[in-house]
């Protein structure tokens, strides 16, 4: 049976209402994880109806499907402005600021990560977040354009797709599933220094 599409709020107040109930969400997410996200606990803990609930989602899915939208935006505007500045940097301290930029927002919306992961049947080894990729490798090849202006485009093409899907891999697991007694900077360490092999390659 096909879900209705619920029509964004335009009023202060209903724009209000949906924004406490994805807070809410993101809340029950991060300190008590996704098993207990459900429609009855976000609207108990938002102190609203389950019927107000409804009139902004269909139901859980819907709720996950808005909290993913909203923190892919907020990867990409943080990313288009590393990159933006990353372009006058040397490789190294290039490579460094995009990829703490993308730990930093996947740390941010771990909850929410967390919570696709677990829909995922590849868990964390899936492709999570193809838009981030894709917009990624579009801003990023402006990076290896810069720095590898010799490099034919076919190739060009080949290191930016491939070092892109790396980066966003690397860069989840780094804010996910860190390994026990691994510092976060020794792995950002590690991935900018495998990032920048491959670039440099």
């Amino acid at each position: 049976m096909a879900q209705r599409e619920r029509a964004r709020p335009q009023q202060d107040r209903a724009v209000h209402t949906r924004a406490l109930l994805m807070a809410t969400a993101v809340t029950i997410l991060e300190t008590e994880g996704a098993d207990r996200l459900s429609t009855a606990a976000v609207s108990r803990r938002a102190h609203l109806s389950s019927g107000t609930f409804y009139r902004y989602f269909n139901d859980r899915s819907d709720l996950l499907a808005a909290l993913r939208e909203q923190m892919v935006a907020a990867i990409k505007d943080d990313l288009m402005e590393a990159v933006v500045e990353a372009l006058d940097l040397d490789v190294e301290p290039a490579l460094r600021l995009v990829v703490t930029t993308l730990v930093d927002g996947f740390e941010e919306h771990r909850g929410v990560l967390l919570a696709l992961v677990d829909q995922a049947p590849a868990g964390t080894n899936a492709n999570l977040l193809p838009e981030i990729e894709r917009d990624l490798r579009r801003l990023a090849a402006l990076l290896p354009r810069r720095h590898l202006r010799d490099l034919p485009a076919d190739q060009l093409d080949g290191v930016v797709f491939m070092l892109m899907g790396v980066l966003v891999s690397t860069c989840l697991r780094i804010a996910l599933t860190p390994p026990p007694g691994v510092s976060r900077e020794r792995l950002v360490d590690l991935a900018v220094a495998m990032v920048g092999a491959g670039f440099r390659s």
